[in-house]
């Protein structure tokens, strides 16, 4: 009985299991077909809002690098077909809405959002946010952008949802835009009381003489020869 139940015994089916196995290492051992590589010309860098606006998940920028371009960079960024596509006609800050605690309206703006090179908020400023955007006084386009066509002065913040740190970029790119003559602005006109100034558009009742006129007459009345001679009452000294 035992003799029969050994002969079977299907041996064919013992014979394939080592190769079975072996079949199964060579396909774990072999060399993986490899993705295609990416090409090596990219397309022409646009700005981080690019990016933004055309993503329709949330992006968070925390931690990344924020790498500032150079103002020639910058102008010419102001100037292309990226900038167009991004923010139109509209200034930089138009779109821009800012993250809200518990739908409150922030009474101020953020001191800064990027430290040490990185990104430390996930919702930057519009300026911080693209880091094509460069607050420059040669870089005049953008400046227009900050400052109200009525009034000359420059947009609240909390309008703009500029950080404090590029607000303090803006002053100074003003100033020296200004000083430079990049920039005009118009000085307030001021009205004055020229009668302060000119006795002879005051009234006669109104109408002081000045001290050195009162001496003048004075000599020419007494008749003196020098000043030592010269003798004037209070009300003369104290009238202007």
């Amino acid at each position: 009985m035992l003799l029969r139940r050994l002969f079977r015994l299907n041996f064919p089916s013992l014979i394939n299991i080592p190769r079975a196995s072996f079949s199964l290492t060579s396909l774990h051992y072999a060399a993986k077909p490899t993705t295609p590589a990416a090409p090596t010309d990219q397309a022409t860098p646009t700005a981080q809002s690019s990016q933004l606006a055309h993503n329709k998940t949330k992006t968070s920028l925390r931690g990344t690098p924020y790498n500032v371009t150079d103002i020639e960079t910058s102008l010419r960024y102001m100037e292309s077909d990226a900038y167009k596509t991004v923010y139109g006609s509209e200034p930089v800050w138009k779109n821009y809405v800012r993250n809200r605690t518990k739908q409150r309206f922030p009474h101020y703006t953020r001191d800064f959002c990027v430290e040490e090179g990185l990104y430390i908020r996930g919702n930057p400023c519009p300026v911080c946010r693209d880091e094509y955007l460069l607050l420059d006084y040669r870089n005049v386009k953008l400046l227009k952008q900050f400052v109200n066509d009525h009034t000359g002065e420059v947009e609240p913040v909390l309008k703009t949802s500029i950080c404090q740190a590029q607000l303090r970029n803006l002053r100074v790119a003003l100033r020296k835009a200004y000083d430079f003559g990049s920039m005009t602005y118009e000085i307030p006109f001021r009205t004055y009381d020229y009668r302060d100034y000119y006795p002879e558009l005051r009234d006669e009742k109104d109408r002081t003489s000045s001290l050195l006129m009162t001496i003048l007459h004075a000599v020419q009345d007494q008749k003196l020869e020098s000043l030592d001679q010269l003798t004037l009452t209070d009300d003369q000294l104290h009238a202007t």
